[in-house]
C-alpha cells in the first residue's frame, strides 16, 4: 500500500503516426489498459472523427511519466528521431520541474 506522501506526477505528448498505418488497423497496441497503466501510461486520446480522409498523420495525446510515454512511443513504432527528440525535451523539462517524483 502506498503512503499518503507518494505522489505520481505526469506529463503530457503528442505522438503523430502515420494516418494510412492507423486507418488500416494499426491503432490496435499491443498492450491491453493493464499494461498501459502499469508503465505509467495514465491516459490516451486518440481522434475518431476523421472519416476515410485522415490526411497524413493522427494525433495521438498521452498523458503519463517518462517511462509510460517512452512505452508507448515504442508501442507506436514512433521512429521519427524529430518526435523522439521532442519526446525527450518534454521529460526533460518536467523532469527539471520535479514533475517526476517517482517513475516506478
Amino acid at each position: 500500500m502506498l503512503g499518503a506522501s507518494y505522489v505520481r506526477v505526469v506529463a503530457e505528448f503528442t505522438f503523430f503516426v502515420d494516418a494510412d498505418l492507423y486507418g488500416f488497423g494499426a491503432g490496435e497496441l499491443a498492450a491491453d489498459e493493464s499494461d498501459l497503466h502499469e508503465v505509467g501510461v495514465r491516459s490516451v486520446e486518440i481522434p475518431t472523427g476523421y472519416g476515410a480522409d485522415l490526411g497524413e498523420r493522427i494525433p495521438v495525446r498521452v498523458v503519463g511519466t517518462p517511462k509510460g510515454l517512452r512505452f508507448y512511443a515504442k508501442l507506436l513504432n514512433v521512429r521519427d528521431p524529430l518526435q523522439l527528440a521532442d519526446l525527450d525535451r518534454v521529460v526533460a523539462a518536467a523532469d527539471a520541474r520535479g514533475e517526476f517524483l517517482d517513475d516506478l
